[in-house]
């Protein structure tokens, strides 16, 4: 098999394995079943995502004299496959607060894992794939994994009692095979990153301009996953009812989407941002205005949206890989990567303390913010 193959093949499963384990369905679902606190659940989306993130900063300091970044990323893998056995112990011999506190635990440890893999795999992807290519390989595994999940969300959506707790230890067993066929998928190939000399300092960065504007760009972007869970909350149905019809929706997207949106991003990234922005404002907007209780209405605005988050993850990803090369890519995704860490936690913080005090949905502001990340695009210098 071609290199690019194994790596849409590996890429591929690593999405199927990060839907089985996501945290705003699957491990919500789990601390639930094991009588875990609630308060522990408002933990997951924070130490799933901004974990993944703030650590990279460091580790592309450390790969500094490190080119063997396939090395690296299979030791991230596998962090993951035992983070996710860590889960299975803790739901099945331990129950309430102390189950919940390892599972926690445990997802801390795959947000290392996976924070290793996001940014080594960049190099993997640049070296099997050139310039005007990147974006097609993103998004070709984005569509293959949407096949992939929508196998998984039909069955939600028709069976009844598709989250007792027999299902979710399968679903997790599934998500450990998951990992372990990426794993087997991408382990032939290799990459050596020409490293450069001058950068032997502990902690020296020193990014031009481009870096500063593409993090604050990217920064007013993250509105189109952080208005995600909005859409649930203004539907008045059950969250049981509504996940597997969202999960659905969010497959058919990437299934729809993603290699018209990789065609895009490899003519021009910037404008795929651009594009994805404005149809993720268009979703925020229908949302406000319809304030409809309709299902069939919310779906298809949550489908809408996802396709507009598939944009923006495809346009920002595809940006990075083009706009620098070698190491400089590298330190470009990791300092990016911990400073919109910090950046969810705190946009986070701010929409969880006016939620309960706003007399208006903070939809209005999230929707204002994307209509400022589409204005802001415009000083990212071209990528190509």
């Amino acid at each position: 098999m071609k290199p690019k193959n194994q790596l849409i093949a590996g890429l591929s499963f690593n999405k199927l394995a990060d839907l089985l384990i996501s945290a705003k369905t699957t491990l919500t679902a789990l601390l639930l079943s094991v009588g875990a606190p609630i308060w522990m659940i408002g933990w997951l989306v924070p130490i799933r995502e901004s974990g993944a993130l703030l650590p990279q900063v460091l580790i592309s300091i450390y790969l500094r004299k490190h080119p063997k970044r396939h090395i690296v990323w299979r030791v991230g893998m596998l962090v993951q496959s035992l983070a996710v056995i860590g889960m299975l112990v803790s739901a099945t011999l331990l129950s309430g607060a102390k189950a919940g506190a390892c599972i926690l635990a445990s997802l801390v440890l795959l947000s290392l894992g996976r924070s290793a893999c996001s940014l080594t795999v960049k190099d993997m992807e640049a070296d099997v794939a050139r310039k005007g290519q990147r974006g097609n390989l993103i998004g070709v595994a984005s569509t293959v994994s949407g096949v992939i999940t929508l196998l998984i969300a039909i069955p939600l959506a028709l069976y009844e009692g598709a989250f007792s707790s027999n299902t979710l230890m399968v679903i997790l067993c599934v998500s450990v095979l998951a990992f372990l066929v990426t794993l087997v998928c991408v382990w032939p190939i290799k990459t050596n990153v020409e490293l450069d000399d001058s950068s032997d300092g502990a902690m020296g960065i020193d990014f031009d301009s481009t870096v500063y504007k593409f993090i604050f760009v990217r920064g007013l972007f993250v509105h189109s996953a952080l208005v995600a869970p909005y859409f649930m909350l203004e539907k008045s149905g059950e969250a049981q009812e509504l996940l597997p019809i969202y999960i659905g929706a969010e497959a058919l997207a990437a299934l729809l989407s993603s290699i018209i949106w990789g065609k895009i991003a490899d003519k021009s990234a910037k404008l795929t941002l651009q594009a994805s922005g404005v149809l993720a404002l268009f979703a925020c907007v229908g949302l406000l205005v319809l304030q409809s209780t309709s299902i069939v209405t919310s779906a298809l605005l949550f489908f809408v949206l996802s396709v507009a988050h598939a944009g923006v993850r495809t346009g920002r990803k595809t940006y990075s890989l083009d706009v620098k090369d070698g190491h400089d890519r590298t330190e470009l995704v990791g300092f990016s990567n911990t400073a919109i860490g910090l950046v969810l936690l705190g946009f986070g913080a701010i929409y969880a303390a006016l939620t309960p005090v706003l007399s208006f949905s903070v939809v209005y502001i999230m929707s204002a913010m994307l209509l400022f990340a589409i204005v802001a695009s415009l000083i990212l210098p071209n990528e190509k």
